[in-house]
């Protein structure tokens, strides 16, 4: 007996070793995510970027799930942006990806005010275990507003096959001309910790107005890279919510980061209800005397930004009382 048991610990021992050493592993990537800005007004354009290292050295082949929520938890932007040199898929591919109608017909023209269709196939390339897949597909119209936004879980068995049909209302103020629907195939949701399978599905659409079918040329916003970074770039439409958004970014090998901005119409809109009135008053109100570094300190009430609550801010939200978002 004592001898089994003096032979055990240098097996414990060397078990507690290796996975001290594949958990380091595991979690060896770094991925760091932040907006250009703190907050955003109407229509502009919020940029995200970071950075993926491992090890502390740029990461020049990876992959990076970008996902945004609005103040609701509600989706409203997905892409996979590369870190340099787009890699070969990994276990999950896309194989076809297009526009159609609602009778799986091709189109490549859709009116504004009406539903876009969309097919996405994906293949498994693993022979032997089921995966979970997330297939996230977002509608930008031709000047990047992020104006749609669908997704859906499945298992793939190995070695099969999946085609994903879904379609998208198109609002009656998406701008006309060259659109483009991305696709990202997902391990799940970034915020989830979810990573991507493989570069980013494309496919492009002209949006036209019912009424001339004209459609001017596309200045979408596209994902940019470079070695060890990415850059994702989009707009809000007029009737996205306003208040605090949440930005998650995740890759393989469990690297995971978040961001935060904030989305508004007017500074004096304090609590971002899309009217300014009382309740903006008394937000200034728990706040008012204080300085920046004051345990009741609130930024959002410094309206005239000079670090401290005072009767200048009240005049501000006065000077727009009763101001509604149109």
């Amino acid at each position: 007996m004592k001898r089994s048991k003096v032979r055990a610990i240098p097996s414990l021992f060397f078990f507690i070793l290796m996975f001290s050493i594949f958990v380091n592993l595991v979690y060896s990537d770094e991925l760091l995510i932040s907006p250009n800005k703190s907050s955003y007004g109407l229509g502009a354009t919020i940029r995200a970027y970071g950075t993926l290292t491992l090890g502390g050295n740029p990461v020049t082949d990876g992959l990076v799930a970008v996902q945004v929520e609005d103040s609701q938890g509600e989706l409203r932007f997905i892409r996979v942006a590369p870190t340099g040199t787009l890699p070969s898929p990994w276990k999950v591919r896309i194989v076809d990806f297009l526009s159609c109608d609602a009778q799986s017909n091709p189109t490549t023209i859709f009116t504004r005010g009406t539903l876009a269709h969309f097919i996405v196939t994906v293949k498994s390339l693993d022979p032997v275990i089921e995966r979970r897949v997330t297939i996230a597909l977002n509608l930008f119209d031709s000047v990047g507003f992020s104006v749609a936004v669908a997704y859906a879980r499945f298992l793939l068995e190995p070695e099969g096959q999946f085609t994903f049909f879904t379609s998208m209302s198109i609002p009656d103020d998406a701008f006309v001309g060259q659109a483009i629907c991305t696709a990202s195939i997902l391990t799940d949701l970034p915020k989830e910790s979810g990573y991507p399978y493989c570069p980013e599905g494309l496919t492009d659409f002209t949006i036209v107005d019912g009424a001339s079918q004209t459609a001017g040329s596309s200045s979408a916003l596209l994902v940019s890279s470079s070695d060890g970074s990415f850059n994702v770039s989009f707009k809000l439409p007029s009737t996205a919510r306003l208040g605090n958004y949440a930005i998650y970014a995740s890759a393989r090998w469990n690297a995971w980061g978040s961001a935060a901005f904030d989305y508004f119409w007017l500074f004096t809109d304090i609590d971002r209800n899309g009217v300014v009135n009382v309740q903006d008053l008394f937000v200034i109100a728990k706040a008012y005397g204080s300085k920046l570094g004051d345990p009741r300190w609130n930024p959002k009430a410094d309206l005239n930004s000079d670090d401290q609550v005072n009767i200048g801010d009240v005049y501000k939200v006065a000077r727009d009382y009763g101001k509604a978002r149109a």
